[in-house]
């Protein structure tokens, strides 16, 4: 793996390690929400997918170092 790819692999660890210590929180507070999270911190939030799209084409968030999670307090029953 080259050392862009690895740094690249670091930061999205990082993010998604933050977003997993932070989850209770953020639940409440971006309930039914998109977020974006860069740098260990939410950067953008919004109810719809193409809000967060608009914004990485507008420059608001690097995806490649950016991690996208949809926020729901409800459970979810899943049946398989």
């Amino acid at each position: 793996m080259s050392t862009a790819k690895a740094e690249l692999f670091r930061h999205s660890q990082e993010n998604l390690a933050w977003f997993k210590n932070n989850y209770k929180t953020l639940k409440r507070k971006y309930d039914q929400k998109w977020i974006v999270i860069q740098n260990k911190k939410v950067v953008k939030s919004s109810s719809t997918f193409d809000d967060i799209v608009k914004a990485r084409r507008n420059g608001e968030y690097d995806p490649k170092s950016a991690i996208i999670e949809y926020m729901q307090s409800e459970q979810i029953a899943m049946f398989f």
